[in-house]
């Protein structure tokens, strides 16, 4: 987490300089541009790990599913229906 912490105190720091009026030199918006990289890089990251824990519970039968698993389920059904149901096409 320290490496974050770090990230986002330079980001602060060259936030803070164009805030006050300085220019950021060119290798300064390079540096920019690359810490915000890093930093939505994190954040995906942390997203994707939330959403893998999160579980679709059926309210009927208190099945567990994970969405990815749930979205498979239901385009196997919906594929099933088209091919049940092609004729009205």
């Amino acid at each position: 987490m320290s490496h974050i912490n770090d990230t986002l105190k330079r980001i602060n720091e060259l936030a803070a300089k164009k805030k006050s009026g300085q220019e950021l030199t060119p290798e300064e918006l390079a540096e920019k541009k690359e810490l915000y990289e890093i930093y939505l890089s994190f954040i995906r990251g942390q997203i994707t790990s939330t959403l893998d824990r999160v579980e679709f519970v059926d309210p009927d039968t208190g099945e567990r599913t994970a969405p990815k698993r749930a979205l498979e389920n239901l385009a196997k059904e919906a594929e099933q229906n088209i091919k049940e149901h092609k004729d009205i096409h």
